[in-house]
């Protein structure tokens, strides 16, 4: 006897299962179709973020992303709009505040006792290659601005032609930041 002739074999079996897998995906179809409708949602919404996020690094702006969603059958709508951030007391004083440095640091380094590199390489006998050199190991005081460059102060240097002594302990004790030392040094 062969075996798909036996009772209860294989052809049977495969039947049942046929019956109960097309049984039950007709029941189960409702459930993929939101299934697959709630991943092409998901999706419209994630390239809804990256459109913002886009549009926020190509303008260098802030931008808000909302989503209207009008009912669970509709599509979510998606809006993207620049907006320009509020500003508070406290950020109006610090802007005023930095732009008040700006022009501080500007006019010191207009005077005519700030010296450029090359300037400054006369008047210690150097090169501006060497005095870039000091300036970097902390053996002179050099001080940057936002157009000027670096401008070296002129009273760092002695009658004698001798720079100030003990400058890196003093960059050292202040953190290493110029305009403390400038500062100090006043």
């Amino acid at each position: 006897m062969a075996m798909t002739d036996k009772k209860g074999g294989s052809r049977k079996r495969a039947e049942r299962r046929g019956n109960l897998i097309t049984g039950y995906a007709g029941k189960w179809e409702p459930l993929f179709e939101k299934k697959a409708a709630a991943r092409a949602t998901a999706a419209r919404v994630l390239s809804g973020v990256s459109e913002g996020v886009k549009r926020a690094k190509n303008t260098g702006g802030t931008v808000r992303v909302t989503y209207v969603i009008r009912s669970s059958d509709e599509e979510p709508e998606i809006e993207i709009e620049e907006i320009t951030p509020q500003k508070d007391a406290l950020d109006i004083a610090l802007a005023a505040a930095k732009q008040r440095g700006s022009e501080r640091v500007a006019e010191i380094l207009k005077r005519p006792e700030m010296l450029s590199a090359d300037e400054f390489a006369d008047e210690i006998g150097s090169t501006r290659e060497t005095v870039n050199k000091k300036r970097k190991r902390h053996e002179v005081l050099g001080l940057e601005g936002a157009k000027r460059g670096v401008r070296f102060p002129k009273w760092q240097i002695g009658d004698d032609g001798q720079l100030l002594g003990e400058l890196a302990q003093l960059f050292e004790a202040l953190n290493g930041h110029p305009w403390a030392v400038y500062q100090f040094l006043l």
